[in-house]
């Protein structure tokens, strides 16, 4: 019986019982099916493979923010927390009555009208989640004021103060102020803006020290990004993930079998070889031949055989949440189920979901202060005197609204200890109000202390110990 391997090792030949043997030589037999290599038989995951062993592997990036877009590409941990927290930018609404006059609230209904104000508040928070860094530039006149607002790509903005293009910037003297904004600088395509038709918003900035793509270092001038404290992170993940898939095709095994029974009815030695060898390249030619989804017909001295030794592999699950937490954790993204926060920094003391909130609403505040800047260019552009104070404010919607059930116990408990009213309660819960309800109800006090134990009298000069002191 010829015992043929799936992946070309053929030519070890089995003993049989049978007086007279017939022997095939290594050459003979062999076969090597080169395109059916492992990561082949799964669609699509040799690409995936070959892209986060980029990710781990390569360290050439121009800077960190091509290495951010990539992360965020390859994993949907990241990919996940960010876009629901940009989501969060798009719940917002206006409070026009802040605003000074009518002329300036007319003006700026007319920005949010002409410009895409709400993909421009998501973009932004998901740049400061990713990058630390929003750069747009203000495109307009002074007779229609800022007419768009193009969003720029961070990896390919340089920042200069007032030296030299080719004045060089280092630890001893960076750069220190943002006045003049430079796209793809050294390049055929670039593109000069001053600073003040630059918006850029960015976060956690103030001492925050940058190289950017002509290492000129800065200082207090580009935002910090959450992504790089996952560096390190996320490039263990993948290494750990691309050696198991490795492990577990390197333990898996098919070999392809057939039985001397194919050629038991020929005689001659010359014969049989030839048929054997005619069967084992149409059982090849056939399984090559195979989409993903079929299933070999194969007469009955064809026996495939598959060995799985995947068990004898070390267990990687808790290593991979290990690492999802801690994104979690530092994204601050909330996770409420059970047993997701046992990663995260703060679960001890305080809850993922109030760590989240917290750090939504000061991207928020960020953003907020971006979006006055821009109504404030808006105005200038149309010679329209104001100050910040008239302004109408940007409201976002509370990231953590209470449920009815909150709400309820909210209102129950501050009636039952006397500090709201029944009206106040019922207003809490959306339910009308009574007559004679603004009186409070009166909260139980107790006036009882507990009994204090009877300390027993010792004299002074008394230095023996009393009985049973000892």
């Amino acid at each position: 019986m010829a015992r043929i391997p799936f992946f070309g090792e053929i030519g070890k030949k089995k003993q049989t019982d049978e007086p007279k043997p017939i022997i095939f030589t290594n050459d003979e037999m062999r076969y090597n099916v080169g395109h059916r290599s492992p990561f082949q038989m799964i669609a699509g995951l040799s690409d995936i493979v070959q892209e986060t062993n980029k990710l781990r592997d390569d360290s050439n990036f121009n800077n960190d923010f091509y290495l951010f877009d990539e992360m965020l590409k390859l994993d949907p941990e990241l990919n996940g927390a960010v876009r629901a927290v940009s989501l969060t930018a798009n719940n917002y609404n206006i409070n026009w009555r802040s605003a000074k006059n009518s002329r300036i609230r007319n003006a700026l209904q007319a920005l949010i009208n002409n410009i895409d104000f709400d993909d421009i508040l998501i973009n932004s928070m998901r740049n400061l989640m990713v990058y630390g860094n929003d750069v747009n530039k203000l495109v307009g006149t002074s007779r229609e004021g800022i007419t768009d607002v193009q969003n720029l790509p961070v990896a390919q903005i340089t920042i200069l103060d007032d030296r030299n293009r080719t004045a060089t910037a280092d630890e001893n003297t960076p750069v220190i102020s943002a006045q003049k904004y430079f796209l793809r600088e050294g390049e055929t395509t670039m593109q000069e803006f001053p600073a003040d038709e630059v918006l850029h918003v960015r976060m956690d900035y103030r001492s925050n020290w940058f190289t950017d793509n002509e290492n000129r270092v800065t200082y207090g001038i580009w935002g910090a990004s959450r992504f790089t404290a996952l560096k390190q992170a996320i490039r263990a993940k993948y290494n750990s993930m691309n050696n198991r898939i490795a492990l577990e095709d390197a333990m898996t095994k098919q070999y392809i079998t057939i039985d001397m029974e194919a050629v038991k009815h020929i005689q001659n030695p010359d014969e049989q070889r030839e048929r054997l060898l005619f069967i084992m390249n149409q059982v090849i030619s056939t399984m090559e031949s195979l989409r993903g989804d079929q299933v070999p017909i194969f007469p009955d001295y064809v026996k495939i055989q598959h060995i799985d030794q995947r068990t004898a592999l070390p267990d990687s699950g808790a290593f991979l949440d290990n690492v999802n937490a801690d994104i979690a954790a530092v994204l601050q993204v909330p996770r409420t189920a059970a047993g997701q926060e046992k990663g995260s920094t703060f679960a001890a003391s305080y809850t993922a979901n109030l760590w989240a909130s917290n750090a939504i609403r000061r991207i928020q505040s960020i953003l907020r202060q971006s979006v006055m800047e821009l109504f404030s260019a808006h105005l200038d552009l149309l010679k329209i005197n104001h100050v910040k104070t008239d302004l109408p404010d940007l409201i976002f919607e509370p990231v953590d609204e209470e449920t009815r059930l909150d709400k309820m116990r909210r209102a129950t408990l501050g009636y039952s200890n006397g500090v709201l009213s029944l009206n106040q309660s019922l207003e809490i819960v959306a339910l009308p109000i009574e007559e004679g309800g603004d009186v409070r109800k009166d909260a139980p006090v107790s006036t009882e202390t507990p009994d204090e134990e009877p300390v027993e009298e010792r004299d002074e000069d008394d230095d023996m110990p009393r009985e049973g002191e000892m």
